[in-house]
């Protein structure tokens, strides 16, 4: 089932910024399975859940050239076994790494410091930039601000 070679991918990807999956667990009386996606940027951690059929969903949007996308395989039968759930945990851990390497790579490349909005919105990164606005404005205040 590899896709990538885990040596090709960096254990973190930038001194600031690092992603990985966590776990994953059962829902619904096992009819799917959610993956924990732990993502940290400067001293902010955040944690979004994804279904393989987001990933899916995300992938299409994201690499409308199905030969480049890297997203390992879709599975009909066995897609179930704890076994197999695990070694596709591993594959999606090394699909997040890759996948935001190659696209913090890209925005440097054209001087820009932003994610595509649809890699930002399935990242949530909304949560991070919420926490630095936070962080900024309140840097030189006296006054406490609140986000809802």
């Amino acid at each position: 089932m590899a896709l990538l070679n885990i040596q090709a991918v960096s254990a973190q990807m930038d001194a600031n910024f690092n992603a990985k999956i966590l776990n994953f667990r059962m829902v619904d009386e096992g009819k799917y399975t959610v993956y924990r996606i732990q993502l940290t940027v400067d001293t902010y951690t955040w944690t979004v859940e994804r279904r393989y059929s987001d990933f899916d969903v995300y992938d299409v949007a994201r690499f409308t050239d199905r030969k480049k996308s890297f997203l390992p395989p879709k599975k009909r039968l066995g897609n179930k076994d704890l076994e197999f759930i695990e070694e596709r945990r591993i594959e999606l851990e090394k699909y997040v790494r890759a996948l935001l390497e190659l696209e913090v790579w890209y925005q440097k490349q054209k001087n820009v410091h932003s994610l595509p909005l649809i890699s930002a919105k399935f990242f949530d990164f909304h949560q991070y930039v919420s926490y630095k606005l936070y962080k900024e404005r309140n840097r030189n205040s006296k006054h406490l601000l609140f986000f809802f």
